[in-house]
């Protein structure tokens, strides 16, 4: 595969702490972790073209990296809350409302979705704690609120057989990693998760510095480059 510079790249960051912590934790990065958001078994594939479907994009993107990484496809939250595009060649699930992706080898595996279709807590989100903030997307401007995608260092659990792994996902500005969205009258929230693993395979977690240079390493990766691009395509509706 042709290597794509990735627009926006996060800047190389080597003082501050780095990591990521469960949904309501307060553990530190070399404690705090979340499994990789694996397809479900029970995931069903969606090709229909309409609400909550994938469909071939048509429309000339005001963002470059979407051409870059071509993505051609777009899925649309059943509610139409919100809109996300995504290469043909990765693989998209609907399962129970909300949207998984994952990339060819399997190596980056993601959720996108509304809190109204799945809560953003236990083994389903990642808290971001001091996260690499990368740039600022397009939403800024449909919510008047600063949205900037984000990257950071996530140690597995301890115990546990599976790996570390580098997060990517959206935050407002107080970063939280949760993204306000109109819809219905009430309060909604949109999160969105990808995780590219494993990393630092059979070793203790990383200490702050070597996270941190860990993260940047793989944002210079064509994987990085396309989730970049994805995350930057989401838009809300209404």
């Amino acid at each position: 595969m042709v290597q794509h510079p990735r627009p926006g790249t996060p800047p190389s960051v080597s003082g501050d702490a780095q990591g990521a912590s469960p949904s309501g934790s307060g553990g530190d990065a070399a404690a705090s972790s979340n499994p990789s958001g694996a397809a479900s078994s029970e995931a069903t594939s969606t090709e229909a073209a309409q609400p909550g479907a994938t469909q071939t994009g048509t429309t000339a993107s005001p963002d470059s990296s979407e051409a870059t990484y071509e993505l051609t496809k777009t899925y649309t939250d059943p509610d139409g809350l919100f809109t996300v595009k995504y290469p043909e060649s990765w693989k998209a699930q609907e399962n129970r409302g909300y949207l998984e992706l994952s990339n060819p080898d399997g190596k980056v595996k993601g959720n996108v979705a509304s809190t109204a279709t799945r809560a953003p807590r236990g083994e389903w989100f990642t808290r971001p704690i001091h996260p690499l903030i990368g740039d600022e997307t397009e939403l800024s401007k449909q919510l008047r609120e600063k949205v900037s995608t984000y990257s950071t260092y996530v140690p597995a659990p301890p115990r546990s057989d599976k790996a570390d792994s580098v997060l990517w996902g959206l935050t407002e500005g107080d970063k939280r990693g949760i993204v306000s969205i109109p819809g219905g009258g009430k309060r909604n929230e949109l999160w969105a998760e990808f995780y590219y693993s494993p990393v630092n395979e059979g070793h203790r977690p990383l200490p702050q510095r070597e996270g941190v240079e860990l993260v940047n390493q793989i944002n210079q990766t064509e994987d990085a480059g396309t989730v970049d691009a994805i995350l930057k395509s989401i838009r809300v509706g209404g």
